[in-house]
């Protein structure tokens, strides 16, 4: 009986190990059919420098022109290929292997799936070796957004407010300022900002990247302070009097109103901004500024656009004319009851008029309407001066000339 059972496994044994090949290959097909192998390049892969001790306790820094991140190309099972990210990989270069040309070889691996091939070509992280320097920067404070209405921000002030910078010296001598962002959008009242991380920008404005940096505070705290404000009105009062013979003919200002800040307790008392202007003794044209901050009470700020006011005066020489006209061209008012008037008609009067060219000239003699009020005269002859309507006078000053002028009753 053992020998038939060894008759019948050893019989036609080529065509068994035959169809045994033919059923693994087909598995083997089968399988790769289900779980195809697949190539894939996984790009901007990070390459981590180790080692930069080597350089730094020469006070040398390594600063990279290329091989940052590398593009990795792989091949594997497509059920591992697809879901690789960059994440997964291990990017190293190792700085103590420094070329004398500045070159650093990457090696890149992919420690949770050993089965996939990497068809790393040679890369390298470029460079170039430079001395490392530290420069000390203010931190200045960015605010963005806006305070809500009636707010105003007084001051930003950063804890630390200077900042040390760290890195290759072609890094460092291009940075500008050093800034930390505070976003301010509706608030209304003062706030404190915990651990705001700075940014540098260069001279032409452009964010640089701070990996490149060490700074000797990491992170800064910003205090911010809010005012109320408040728009009041601004005047300014002319004083003193022009040169003798000139007169001021115009007076104007601007702006007429402004927006100053505080505790509402210091605004509440500040109604309106009242300025001095002192014109004594002049006698041109003035065109000036006067610094509106020096009229305003202590505890409040002036936080308008405009902090002067400017000032525009016109100053006219004053010049004089006469204008004579008879005495039947004087009007008697208020003649009392029961008498008659009558004026000395001796001479012509003459009235003697004083303004600016511009006013003279548009005064003639029948704007000048002379009269005498008789009201409470008495019996007899009595002097009198000559009256003229309001009318001429709020344009130009006028003499008052005499005259003499008999009441008597009628007969």
């Amino acid at each position: 009986m053992g020998v038939n059972m060894k008759e019948k496994l050893t019989r036609n044994i080529g065509l068994k190990i035959l169809s045994l090949a033919l059923a693994f290959l087909i598995w083997v097909v089968i399988l790769n059919v289900d779980d195809p192998a697949i190539t894939k390049t996984i790009e901007d892969v990070p390459v981590t420098r180790i080692n930069e001790n080597s350089i730094i306790s020469k006070d040398k820094i390594y600063d990279v022109v290329s091989g940052d991140t590398v593009d990795v190309k792989v091949k594997g099972k497509r059920s591992i290929i697809e879901k690789l990210g960059k994440e997964d990989f291990r990017a190293i270069a190792d700085l103590s292997k420094l070329s004398i040309t500045y070159a650093v070889p990457i090696d890149v691996s992919l420690p949770r799936y050993p089965e996939v091939e990497i068809n790393q070509k040679v890369m390298t992280m470029e460079g170039i070796l430079e001395n490392r320097i530290t420069e000390q920067f203010r931190v200045d404070v960015v605010e963005k957004g806006a305070v809500a209405q009636g707010y105003y921000i007084s001051a930003k002030t950063a804890r630390p407010n200077m900042i040390q910078v760290s890195g290759s010296e072609s890094v460092i001598k291009k940075i500008n300022e050093v800034v930390v962002e505070v976003n301010v959008t509706n608030r209304d009242e003062s706030f404190k900002e915990k651990d705001i991380i700075p940014k540098v920008y260069d001279k032409n404005g452009s964010l640089m990247d701070s990996s490149k940096m060490t700074f000797n505070f990491e992170k800064v705290d910003v205090n911010v302070n809010l005012l109320n404000t408040k728009t009041v009105q601004l005047f300014v009062e002319i004083k003193g009097t022009p040169y003798y013979g000139y007169e001021l003919v115009n007076f104007d200002f601007e702006p007429k109103q402004v927006v100053i800040a505080g505790k509402q307790e210091d605004l509440d008392k500040v109604p309106y901004i009242s300025a001095v202007y002192n014109i004594n003794n002049l006698r041109t044209d003035i065109e000036d500024e006067i610094d509106i901050k020096d009229y305003i009470t202590e505890n409040v700020i002036l936080i308008d656009e405009n902090q002067n006011a400017v000032i525009n005066i016109d100053l006219e020489r004053i010049e004089s004319k006469e204008i004579g006209f008879n005495s039947n061209e004087i009007e008697l008012r208020n003649v009392p009851y029961g008498t008659a008037a009558i004026v000395d008609n001796s001479s012509l009067v003459h009235v003697k008029i004083s303004g600016t060219r511009e006013e003279l000239n548009k005064v003639s003699k029948g704007d000048i309407k002379p009269y005498i009020d008789l009201a409470g005269a008495s019996i007899g002859t009595e002097v009198y001066n000559i009256q003229f309507d309001n009318s001429i006078k709020d344009k130009v000053d006028l003499t008052n000339p005499n005259v003499s002028v008999t009441l008597d009753y009628i007969n």
